[in-house]
This record gives C-alpha cells, structure tokens and sequence, in this order.
C-alpha cells in the first residue's frame, strides 16, 4: 500500500506501541490524580500475537521505519523479552529501527538480553539526581537502581542513549545544571522535556517552564553549539561545546511540532490514537479488527482513513487541562 498520508500531506512512519498501562512508579507529572484508577486485565491487552500482526502490516505493508516501545512501564509486562525475541525476524526481513521509553528500575539485568534481540534505543526517563526528590516526584525511591542501569547501557553499546527530564518549574528546574555535569563528559544525550498537561496530572502554569527558560539556564554556564535538525525532529538538539555529551530541548507547549508530526499511537488495549493529547475521538479499534475476519489490506485502509481525522496541531493548554486523557493510558 506504501506511504501513509494524511490530509495535511504529513506522511507517517513511525509508530509508538504501549504495551502494558501498568507501571510500577506513580510520577507526577503522569499519574498522581488516578493513582488507582482501574488499569486493564491481561485479556483485554493486544496479545503479542495480534502485536507481530500489526508491526507487519505497519512496516510490511504501510512502510513504517521506526517503532518504540511504551508503557506504562513496558519491562512490567510480563514475558516481554520473549516479545521482543520473536519480533527479530520482523525487523531483518523489514528493516525497522526498534526503541524502547522505560523507567529504568527493571532495565539492569535486561540489557544483555535487549540488545541480543535487536532493540537499537534505549530512552531513560530520571527527573531527579537527588535520592529524597526522586521519591518524591516517582513515588519510589529507586534512583541508584535506574544509575546503574544508565551506566550498564551505555557500557554495553546502546548508542544513542538519551535520558528525558520533565521539567517542572520550582520542584526539578535548580538541577538542570547537575543533569548536565551528569552527561557531558559521557556520549549521553540528555533531553529536558517542557511539563505537558493532561487531565490527569494537575498541570499549572506556574509549574511550567519553558524549554528557552532551560536553555538559557544552561547557557549560562555551558556554551551550546546547535545540531542539524532532521525533518521529523521533536527535540532541538545541541553539542555541549568542549564535551562529548549532548543536550536537547523538547518543547511541545511552548514551540509545537505538529506540522512535522509522523507519528501514530497504538495503546495498550489495541486503540490506535492519532496525537499524543488525543481525547478518545477518532480511535481506530485495531483489537476489535484483528478479532474477525479482516484481511491484512483490509486493516490497512482502515488505517488510512482514521488518520485523515488527524487535527493539523494539537489543542491549547486550556484545552488540554480540561481533556479526559492520561499519559500512562496513551503511552507517552
């Protein structure tokens, strides 16, 4: 069928898999509203059967170059380094690049086996260097575990290797610095994240800072050399000048990228989602489809047209405090 556009001439490529909306932390910024809002049964998840089907059809047949996995927290699925064992004829006979957002705190015995089954990227998330505030943002006081898990990747050649940072304004934003002095004699990549509301999260404004705001924090003290930007780049990317290390800047508030966005969703129970703030319009229920009798080319012109549903940008801020979606539900 070959390339998928949408109404805006926005061609997509690239495809962001939850696989579980379990996770073992409870983030600010993600959950802290719904902590023990109802998460889904284990049947009512894409098997990892219907999973291979669909990243078939998505790279075999709609030409898609890159997947990331997602959660929750993705490790928390059970089983799911056998997944990604049994998905590696897949990605030689089609091509793709593979990543994976995670914690970090089930990350350390894993990585051997991650890497022989293929994955090529691994994303981190750690929004504090300090014991007590990580508990605090998290919920668990799990920082030296997710340390050593940064380090262990990075030993064993998991390269890009970025680390996110949300960044909130009063509670993370006088450690910016300190994430950078973490990276910048390493081949790290470390990416400070604007807070994004959800409906679930309690955003204020006066918890927001703006990627400039963090960018001339950093200047201040670390001269950066801006990058290349690649057609479909969220972050905006920089050398740290002098070091080895680099830094990033993704601003989904306050500089959206939506007139470059390639990206569809698929959730956790087989929803696929069309935005990242999507508020449950417009979802294609892929479980449902591939429960019956339709055909691989019949799924894919289901896709095609769902997706010329996608908005040409994403709704403002007021809008978005007020939606009914969750980040650990959409799959970041």
């Amino acid at each position: 069928m070959g390339i998928l556009k949408d109404k805006y001439g926005r061609v997509h490529d690239y495809l962001r898999i939850s696989l579980t909306d379990k996770c073992n932390l409870n983030c600010l910024y993600c959950n802290p509203v719904h902590a023990h809002a109802r998460k889904s049964k284990q049947d009512e998840l894409l098997t990892f059967d219907e999973l291979l089907r669909l990243i078939r059809i998505f790279t075999g047949e709609l030409g898609f170059k890159k997947i990331r996995f997602t959660g929750g927290e993705p490790l928390v699925r059970k089983d799911a380094l056998k997944f990604f064992k049994r998905m590696q004829p897949l990605k030689e006979k089609y091509g793709f690049e593979t990543g994976l957002t995670t914690n970090g705190t089930l990350l350390e015995d894993k990585l051997p086996d991650l890497k022989r089954a293929g994955l090529d990227r691994l994303n981190i998330s750690i929004d504090s260097l300090k014991s007590e505030r990580f508990a605090f943002i998290t919920g668990k006081n799990n920082l030296e575990s997710v340390i050593r898990s940064i380090k262990k990747a990075s030993e064993i050649g998991f390269n890009p290797l970025k680390i996110n940072v949300v960044v909130m304004k009063n509670l993370n934003d006088d450690e910016l610095i300190d994430f950078v002095d973490f990276v910048k004699d390493t081949s790290l990549n470390i990416r400070f994240i604007e807070f994004m509301p959800f409906g679930s999260n309690q955003w204020k404004q006066d918890g927001f800072i703006s990627s400039e705001e963090i960018r001339n924090i950093i200047e201040s003290q670390y001269p950066l050399i801006e990058l290349p930007d690649g057609m479909h780049n969220v972050a905006h990317d920089f050398q740290i000048a002098g070091h080895r290390g680099k830094v990033s800047f993704i601003s989904s508030i306050s500089r959206p990228f939506c007139s470059t966005c390639n990206r569809l969703r698929i959730d956790a129970k087989g929803k696929m989602r069309l935005c990242l703030f999507s508020n449950g319009q417009n979802e294609l229920d892929l479980k449902e489809l591939l429960s019956t009798h339709y055909s691989d080319d019949d799924i894919c012109e289901f896709i095609e047209n769902t997706l010329q549903f996608k908005r040409k940008a994403h709704p403002e801020v007021g809008e978005l405090m007020n939606a009914n979606n969750n980040m650990w539900n959409i799959g970041g």
